[in-house]
């Protein structure tokens, strides 16, 4: 038996591969005749994919048709079809009608790894619509917000010299729930992603990563940003959050790199120094998975919500604190309730009352406490203008300053201000 050159169907000569072309060097006599013992080795293929709209009727029924003639059983034991592509007006890609992209110039406009991830989170059974608009909204949710996390993390461990130390272990640090909480995360991120992509579900895989790069991005690292930085005066919390953030990239860098292998190897070998996470061990996840813990921060996030969306219904800025927010919810465990404080910005929370709702009276200490808060912003923005280091030292002048000596002070730590004087709004270097 052998291909050859002509044929009345090429269907016919695609479903005969499987016994046509396994041979030793893939160009002598088929071992399905040399060597069939040889030849059951690679039969039936583990796995299979193709565009279902055509393949399914086509090359896939031909495999099927002359492995059950030959040898009455399957070709292949795991098929994956897929729809088609189509551009990102629902239209099929056409030069007359403006919506085709070539390739070259759509790898070097999205970037390989955005493309990818386009393919990947797409639910294989509907059609992609394919174009720069999608494209562009892709890298917005997911690889920027990756690379923000990354770039944070770079940023701060550089200006404070922090290196992992030899030997370094998660075990010797006193971690806070939020460390426990995001660690838990992860090994039961990498746990599913595991366990689907031994199913070849890569679509649920990836909602996976995306789910826990969305809980790093707006939570953990949210909830963490005053851990570090010049303002920071935990040195031990802050190299416990280092410690925690160096761990939770290293090993997720290494489950994303089937997914995202560019983005990965740089992420990776920034940090760890070694040749490539390609040639890493696939992470590990050990039976660390706290469920009612991340139940719990579910629940403190719902919470927060919630309170939000009142703020932002009544026109109430975060910045401006407020006294007290009432909430149905029961009263979360593990030390938790700060997280709710500190996100929605109030002195203290009721919990397990008969309504959700916040007490927007404004006291004059509250008042102060905002415009103190909106003090530090303008200050921090002009820094960002004027172009300063996170390190560089200032005099400040402002139109106004409060009375309260607390706030005074909080303002000097946020901006590293030596000085604080009434006067018209200015910045000196010192």
């Amino acid at each position: 038996m052998q291909r050859i050159p002509d044929v009345g169907n090429p269907w016919l000569d695609a479903g005969i591969v499987p016994f046509s072309t396994v041979s030793t060097d893939n160009k002598s006599e088929p071992l399905y005749w040399k060597d069939k013992g040889e030849w059951e080795k690679w039969y039936p293929a583990d796995f299979i994919t193709e565009s279902f709209p055509g393949q399914f009727k086509n090359w896939f029924y031909s495999l099927l048709a002359m492995s059950t003639v030959l040898e009455n059983s399957e070709p292949f034991k795991t098929v994956l079809g897929f729809a088609t592509l189509l551009g990102e007006d629902g239209r099929p890609m056409h030069k007359s009608w403006g919506n085709s992209i070539e390739f070259n110039e759509g790898a070097d406009k999205i970037g390989v790894d955005v493309m990818r991830w386009m393919y990947v989170r797409q639910d294989p059974s509907l059609n992609l619509l394919f174009g720069y608009k999608v494209a562009d909204e892709t890298r917005r949710k997911f690889h920027l917000k990756l690379w923000n996390v990354y770039n944070f993390f770079v940023t701060y461990a550089n200006l404070d010299g922090w290196k992992p130390q030899d030997g370094f272990k998660l075990d010797d640090l006193k971690l806070t729930p939020l460390d426990h909480w995001i660690l838990s995360r992860l090994n039961g991120t990498i746990k599913e992603v595991t366990d689907f992509l031994e199913k070849y579900d890569a679509y649920s895989a990836s909602a996976e990563i995306e789910s826990f790069v969305d809980d790093l991005s707006l939570w953990y690292i949210r909830r963490s940003r005053d851990r570090v930085g010049p303002g920071a005066e935990n040195e031990k919390d802050k190299n416990i959050f280092y410690g925690v953030t160096y761990f939770v990239l290293t090993s997720f860098s290494r489950l994303l790199a089937p997914f995202n292998p560019f983005m990965a190897e740089e992420i990776y070998r920034n940090l760890t120094k070694e040749e490539s996470v390609h040639l890493s061990d696939w992470p590990d996840y050990p039976d660390k998975v706290d469920t009612k813990l991340i139940a719990e921060m579910a629940r403190v996030r719902q919470v927060v919500e919630k309170a939000h969306a009142e703020r932002k219904e009544k026109k109430i800025p975060v910045r401006q604190p407020l006294a007290l927010y009432q909430t149905t919810a029961q009263k979360p465990a593990n030390d938790l309730e700060v997280y709710v404080k500190d996100e929605i910005n109030v002195k203290a929370v009721a919990w397990a009352t008969k309504k959700d709702e916040l007490d927007t009276k404004i006291t004059p200490e509250l008042e102060e406490e905002a415009k103190a808060r909106e003090l530090i912003r303008k200050i921090q923005e002009e820094r960002r203008n004027l172009g300063m280091n996170l390190t560089q030292r200032i005099s400040v002048s402002s139109p106004w300053l409060p009375m309260d000596t607390k706030l005074v002070q909080r303002i000097k730590i946020k901006t590293l201000a030596e000085n604080l004087a009434k006067g018209e709004f200015k910045l000196t270097p010192l």
